[in-house]
């Protein structure tokens, strides 16, 4: 008797198996939340800021080479986009020039130009290159006085951070050659050089 009790509890364990191991259900892991997502920084957009630094400016006149070295403060304005890790885009910009006690003088320089860079997340690092002017004047006793705009190009490059999604930093170098122009035949040909360092922030929209 305790035989055939055995061997039916021994086949009813053994038929119940496969519909106990059907019940039993996998989970899957929870997603991460939204905060563990990471997402790389986002630079494509419009982006408005202001700018400072110092120029070497180097003026041609009366045929000799003159220095114009001065301070400058000024405003950008531009546009990315962003593919994978490249991010390329314009910008312009205007920059006023502090020159004082110089018969000649630059009175401002402006760009606009194309940027392409690498995007390391917040940290982009970029060229830069495009036309650039400046406003020359020349005011020389006995040689009269004349101003105009003078076009060239300019080049360089800098890294940008992204302190916040919308605020950024940035450092720059670009060269200039503003080219010349004839203000006479009583000062010659004016032309201007220049090596520029800016510091700047701006605004992402």
């Amino acid at each position: 008797m305790q035989f055939r009790l055995l061997a039916f509890a021994a086949l009813a364990l053994s038929s119940a198996a496969p519909v106990l191991a059907a019940d039993l259900v996998y989970e899957q892991p929870a997603p991460p939340s939204e905060q563990q997502v990471y997402t790389a920084y986002d630079w494509s957009g419009f982006y408005l800021g202001a700018q400072g630094g110092y120029n070497w400016n180097q003026a041609t006149i009366f045929g000799s080479d003159v220095d114009l070295d001065s301070g400058s403060f000024g405003a950008h304005a531009g546009y990315n986009f962003q593919h994978g890790n490249i991010v390329y885009g314009i910008e312009n910009d205007f920059n006023y020039n502090f020159e004082d006690g110089s018969d000649a003088t630059v009175e401002w320089d402006a760009s606009g130009r194309g940027r392409v860079g690498y995007a390391w997340d917040r940290t982009l690092f970029f060229a830069t290159a495009g036309v650039a002017a400046a406003g020359a004047k020349v005011d020389v006793p006995g040689a009269g006085k004349k101003d105009d705009i003078l076009i060239g190009w300019t080049a360089g490059g800098g890294v940008e951070h992204a302190v916040t999604d919308n605020i950024l930093v940035r450092g720059e170098y670009r060269y200039s050659d503003f080219g010349s122009k004839d203000f006479g035949s009583s000062i010659g040909d004016f032309g201007a050089t220049q090596h520029k360092v800016l510091v700047g922030a701006s605004y992402k929209f």
